[in-house]
């Protein structure tokens, strides 16, 4: 058993382990004594790149089945319901090369878990009744995204490249291809896969735990050490990704979706060997810069591009596609020559330069104070990042592999330069209007391959060098040194600091996660903004229009480890800074004086009009559940109008309109803020002066506006039937509290704690009758409610009313068979999840800014609902779900067809639903 050393960060206090076992299996244990739960997690070299050519989707299909029995836990949902009842949760993905396997439990439950865990993944059933049953779940899921674009695209990219790459194949698979053959059943081909493919020697396993490492070592040792291991290491891929023939072509593909992008794509080689020096996201992150003399702040200039991000594209073991992506103008369209001739230009000029070092020691200060510094992960999502980082790094860079930034030779970096030629070039257009000759298999979409012209990349590669474009400079947003707070200047709760008729500020200091960062939020109650829904839409044309217009000033705030964030709320406008606390007050004082001065030009206003416009209206092209949800919210919600409706009142808005509503939005306001995180009591004062001053430009100070809502109270059940232009069926059945106490809080989360494994396995597992299928807590005007919901391809929404009311009825009979032991562990469970304390500064800030909203600053709701779960005897429990069951209960049924017949319940428009909601002031509740 081999073990070595890891790099970790001087503020990480987890302690770790890396061991090979006997078997092959690589293993990275952590102990970290505060953990809320036990998480762990395995990955798996194989993806769908190893499907066999004959049975595509076979990798996703056995990642879907090890959970549905195994030798020694051979009932299909045990795996599921055992880790949901102890406070868990668990998931699975397929990519291309790699599979992950992963659940977080309470830690008393961990061993039993992983117990559970090493056999579904040693020793899985793969039984008849599951086979047949999950590869109908495939074929839904598969249904479900015919119209994603995500999907289509890659489709069409699947085609255009070298067959003989694993890339070519069809990822999900579908009936089709996991039917039963002569010779050969899907069970049979699915044991074959595992029996191929999966072995100790690929896997990779991490344990994240409060528990002693002698103790996970033990754990692991036992319990994994029986995975088989009969495989080596698999061996490298062979064929390359594009063949000469690939290369200098171009795509043009029909969007479900209306947009318009041009991306283009240059084929680099395997960059794993590079990861030391963090050389392609650098100069990602030269490409994409966004401030003066970028490439995107002249194509905009020029009225061609809105936007572009550079870097992305598909990479794996053998390849990498770098994409430079221009989401166009209308006028963009017509001149894709220029902008490639532009963005050649750029690499010319990058290509005559030297290395930039200094930019280059910019980002390895702020990744270095990002390694140092970070956030702490919650124990699934630590075990799941790491179990990948175990396939792709070595053992001193487990942790540390994601932020390694060393200082690159600097032939390397023009080696990866000159990759960026015209004859390494692939182009792909989307737009709607594109002509198309061909459909794509599977997902059929519509494109068109041609060749690019040989005069054009001859152009291309001549492309010159001009004063356009330019290396980011001096960025006044970065520190040059960081300063922590002491551990003793933590406020436990947020305190008023400053208050009067025009401004509240609360401040908590807080270094308990040892952080040089810090939140800042500014809440602007702008009533001339939230009148009505013609207000509403401009509010949020303007937000749009202001993002943009600064976008080039700013953007050198987000390069150096500053984030800002502006978005419409029900009153106004929100600011929220975040990031590093050394210039955060500064950004805030920027960012705040170039409110109300913004001056818009009509050309920027018709092309954002025309965006928001089209995203709205693809609103309509979502998958049934979300418009359900959308619907809902909508109905209950005031000014929470459905897209739609926001695009029709935009559409006919006038750029003088727009105008006179933008010369009058800031003509009252209050404001409200507070400033949380790596901050002292100068640093507050700072910022109550900067408000205060800028206050001081406003025409009139008002009062915070009441918040209102819509209530259901004795409506009763309503039906309310959605037309939806799509395959799929839906339903969504709501079930909104009658009143807002700890005490309903406490009852809605306990009864979806309990029900919602139930309900899946049911109606997603047991019955197949969706692929999306479950049910969630779900709060609307402060008051709780529950929520159950399933998408169906081929079920009515009547028929899945019935099958939801038959599993209530059934697990109503069987409610009293919990005994005293198993209700005070289901509670002890949830009361584990609500006090589950803030992994992050960024989770702290936003829960206790989320408070403060709900008039709840001393932060003491989630303890008020725990008290009364403690309080709750099962007998309350069941009383409280048979009143969900009641004929006159108030809920709302939205779904994509019509009502069952003979059915009690009211079945209504939304217009005549509207019509009978009440609106209600916050002292109504």
């Amino acid at each position: 058993m081999k073990k070595s050393h890891v790099v970790q960060s001087p503020n990480d206090h987890r302690c770790y382990l890396p061991l090979t076992l006997d078997n092959g299996l690589r293993v990275l244990l952590v102990e970290q004594p505060d953990a809320e739960k036990s998480a762990a997690a395995m990955a798996v070299n194989v993806g769908h790149f190893d499907d066999p050519s004959d049975r595509e989707g076979l990798a996703h299909f056995l990642e879907h089945l090890v959970f549905l029995g195994s030798r020694e836990f051979p009932d299909a949902g045990s795996y599921q319901q055992f880790i949901a009842g102890h406070g868990g949760s668990h998931n699975a993905w397929t990519g291309t090369e790699h599979s992950c396997f992963y659940f977080d439990i309470e830690h008393r439950h961990f061993p039993q878990g992983l117990h559970r865990f090493a056999d579904m993944l040693g020793a899985p059933l793969f039984s008849d009744e599951a086979v047949d049953k999950e590869r109908q779940a495939i074929e839904a899921e598969f249904s479900m995204k015919l119209k994603d674009d995500g999907r289509r695209i890659y489709q069409a990219h699947k085609e255009s490249i070298n067959p003989l790459h694993p890339f070519a194949k069809f990822s999900v698979g579908n009936l089709s291809t996991l039917d039963d053959r002569p010779g050969q059943t899907a069970q049979q081909a699915v044991r074959d896969f595992y029996q191929q493919q999966y072995s100790a020697s690929r896997m990779t396993l991490v344990l994240v735990s409060a528990a002693p490492l002698d103790e996970q070592q033990q754990w692991a040792t036992e319990l994994f050490a029986k995975l088989p291991s009969h495989l080596p290491a698999k061996s490298s891929l062979s064929q390359p990704l594009y063949l000469a023939e690939h290369l200098g072509i171009q795509l043009n593909i029909q969007p479900h979706k209306p947009t318009q992008r041009f991306v283009l794509s240059f084929a680099l080689p395997d960059i794993q060997p590079w990861y030391r020096f963090k050389l392609v996201s650098f100069l990602a992150h030269l490409l994409g810069d966004e401030g003066p003399g970028s490439l995107l702040s002249g194509l905009k200039a020029k009225g061609w591009v809105n936007a572009m991000s550079a870097g992305g594209g598909i990479d794996g073991s053998n390849y990498k596609d770098f994409t430079l992506s221009f989401e166009l103008m209308p006028e963009g369209m017509l001149q894709q020559e220029q902008i490639l001739l532009e963005s050649f230009s750029y690499l010319a000029m990058l290509k005559q330069q030297p290395f930039p070092e200094t930019l280059f020691s910019e980002r390895q200060q702020l990744v270095e104070w990002s390694f140092i510094y970070q956030e702490m992960k919650a124990p699934l999502q630590l075990a799941s990042d790491l179990a990948v980082n175990l396939q792709h790094y070595p053992i001193e860079d487990y942790v540390f592999g994601d932020y390694r930034m060393e200082l690159p030779p600097p032939e390397l970096y023009h080696q990866l330069l000159s990759y960026f030629s015209a004859d390494n070039l692939r182009l792909m257009l989307i737009a709607p209007d594109v002509a198309v000759d061909r459909q794509a298999r599977w997902y059929h979409t519509p494109y068109s391959q041609i060749a690019v012209t040989p005069e054009l990349l001859a152009r291309l590669t001549q492309a010159p060098v001009t004063a356009d474009y330019r290396l980011p400079g001096y960025n006044p947003y970065l520190v040059a040194k960081l300063e922590l707070l002491g551990s003793e200047a933590t406020f436990e709760k947020p305190v008023r600091y400053f208050e009067n008729e025009a401004m509240t500020l609360w401040f908590k200091p807080d270094a308990e996660f040892q952080s040089p960062k810090g939140h800042i939020f500014v809440q602007l109650t702008l009533p001339n903004t939230v009148q009505d829904l013609t207000q509403l839409a401009l509010t949020k044309l303007w937000l749009e229009l202001f993002l943009d217009q600064v976008n080039e000033q700013f953007y050198a705030a987000t390069t150096a480890g500053l984030h800002y964030n502006l978005y419409v709320q029900q009153h106004g406008l929100t600011l929220h800074t975040s990031g590093l606390s050394g210039n955060q007050i500064a950004l805030v004082k920027d960012l705040l004086e170039q409110l109300p001065r913004q001056q818009f030009q009509p050309e920027r206003f018709f092309e954002m009009q025309r965006q928001l416009v089209q995203h709205w209206q693809n609103n309509a092209r979502s998958k049934p559940i979300s418009q359900l949800f959308s619907k809902l919210s909508a109905l209950l919600q005031p000014l929470n109008p459905e897209a739609d409706q926001l695009a029709v009142i935009l559409a006919a808005t006038s750029f003088a309109d727009f105008e006179r509503f933008s010369a009058q939005m800031f003509g009252q306001l209050h404001l409200e803020a507070m400033m949380l995180g790596n901050w002292t009591e100068l640093n507050v004062q700072a910022l109550q002066h900067q408000l205060l001053q800028w206050l001081q430009q406003a025409p009139a100070i008002c009062s915070k506006l009441p918040k209102q809502s819509y209530s259901t109270a004795q409506l009763g059940p309503v039906w309310l039937e959605l037309p939806i232009c799509q395959d799929d069926n839906a339903l969504v059945i709501y079930l909104p509290a009658q009143q807002r106490s700890p005490q309903s809080m406490a009852l809605f989360m306990l009864m979806n704690h309990l029900v919602s494994p139930e309900y899946f396995h049911a109606l997603r597992t047991e019955q197949q009758l969706g692929y999306l299928v479950g049910t969630g807590y779900v709060p609307m005007n402060l008051k709780p409610g529950i929520a159950f919901y399933v998408q169906s391809p081929k079920t009515a929404p009547a028929d899945l009313y019935y099958a939801t009311l038959i599993f209530y009825r059934k697990f109503l009979e069987e409610l009293p068979e919990i005994t005293a032991e198993e209700f005070a562990e289901l509670k002890l469970s949830l009361q584990g999840q609500i006090k589950e304390r803030d992994n992050s500064l960024s989770s702290r800030a936003k829960r206790v800014w989320l408070a403060i909203g709900q008039g709840d600053a001393e932060c003491q709701l989630a303890s008020q609902i725990q008290q009364q779960l403690e309080q709750l005897t099962l007998a309350q429990f069941i009383e409280f779900c048979y009143t969900l069951l009641a004929p006159e209960y108030d809920a709302i049924f939205l779904a994509t067809g019509p009502a069952p017949a003979h059915s009690h319940m009211q079945q209504l428009s939304v217009k005549e639903l509207s019509g009978q909601l009440r609106l209600q002031q916050d002292d109504d509740h």
